[in-house]
């Protein structure tokens, strides 16, 4: 696995991150937590969701408990048709 550094930058809503969900993320102001990304499943395309319900079971199948899901973010973005 590996490490990356990371900086925020601030995204508009049509904008999508290119995330590798088995890439570790590491923030030296969250030490001892290890963050995943994905890439999301707000365009709907079955294969994110695949590759998101592949990762949880394989972290959840983990023998060690270092390497399994702790928890999960879910976030949700509403917007007001005005908005659009």
């Amino acid at each position: 696995m590996t490490r990356d550094a990371v900086c925020c930058r601030s995204l508009t809503l049509s904008q999508r991150g290119e995330h590798d969900i088995e890439h570790e993320l590491d923030f030296s102001n969250h030490r001892g937590y290890v963050f995943h990304d994905s890439r999301g499943i707000e365009s709907g395309a079955t294969d994110e969701v695949d590759t998101l319900k592949e990762f949880i079971q394989s972290k959840a199948s983990a023998s060690r408990l270092q390497y399994r899901l702790h928890a999960i973010w879910f976030g949700l973005l509403c917007v007001n048709d005005d908005d659009w």
